[in-house]
Order: structure tokens, then sequence, then C-alpha cells
């Protein structure tokens, strides 16, 4: 039985910051076809809290050496034009609708740049979305929320569309 004494401890423990304040929300995008309902849970949360929106995606290139040919970086150049041009299009849909969202296309590993991104940025929240990969999935490490939550300078969440999976 919990006295009221203990209650009252346990409230006091958990309860948030006088200063709590949202003002900046990175959001990290991986541009797949859950990546809308992301940044729209992501924008709503911005307009209650009055907070801007910052949409990133971090494309992250193949490995090159020294045997890739000219036509390998064509296409690596195309799927980078694509991904940068789908980042732009999610970021003007979103801004009909609340202009303080901006977007920022960066190339590197996922989860370092998206914390370098959230420093830079002086981010109050992340919010990114975990898909439930595959056991192969899972096997490489490809779901990349679990890994920006170890690198990340503040808080975050991780969204999940209940119509996935």
């Amino acid at each position: 039985m919990k006295t009221a004494l203990a209650e009252n401890q346990l409230t006091e423990r958990v309860a948030p910051p006088a200063t709590f304040s949202v003002k900046k929300i990175l959001v990290a995008l991986d541009l797949s076809p859950y990546s809308e309902a992301t940044a729209r849970y992501a924008l709503e949360i911005a307009k209650t809290l009055g907070a801007s929106l910052v949409l990133v995606h971090v494309f992250e290139p193949i490995q090159m050496n020294e045997f890739t040919t000219e036509e390998g970086f064509r296409v690596l150049d195309h799927d980078r034009q694509v991904m940068e041009q789908a980042l732009t299009d999610l970021t003007k849909t979103l801004q009909e609708t609340y202009p303080a969202c901006t977007e920022k296309f960066i190339v590197g590993e996922p989860a370092e740049e998206v914390a370098l991104a959230a420093r830079a940025l002086d981010a109050d929240l992340i919010i990114t979305a975990s898909h439930h990969p595959s056991f192969l999935g899972q096997l490489f490490g490809l779901d990349q929320a679990p890994k920006i939550l170890r690198h990340a300078p503040c808080p975050v969440l991780i969204y999940h569309d209940k119509k996935e999976g």
C-alpha cells in the first residue's frame, strides 16, 4: 500500500522541469512511404507547441571503390537527386499549412549526422520513426531509430504509425 508521502516523492521525481520548452523540432526521415505520416505527426506537435520544424534526411551512399564505374557514379548521383527532391516536395507540402517548416539534406551516416544536425540547429526534440524491420533488417541494424536515440543530444520521440505493420 502506497502512502501519500511515497506518491508525492514519486511525482516530484518524474515531474518535468518548470522550464520545459520545445522551440525547434528536428524530424529525421528516411523518405520511405511512412515518412509523410511521421512528418505530419511532428507537424501537429510543432503546431501545438509553437515550435519550428526542420525535416532532415541523411542520404547514406553505398561505399565506392576503385572498381566503381562511371555508370555507378551516375546512378548514385541520380538516387541522391531523387531523395533530395522528395524531401523538398514533402517540405513544400507541409509549408502549405505550417510555414515554420524547413529542410536539411545531408550526406553521411544517418544516426551520427542526425545527432550533429540536432546540435548545430540547437534542436529541443528529435522525432523519427521505427518501421519494425524484418529479421535481416534487425540483424544488419537497418532501423536507425535506436541508433539516433544513442547519439542524440536532446530527447527523442519515436513515432510508430498504427496502420504500419
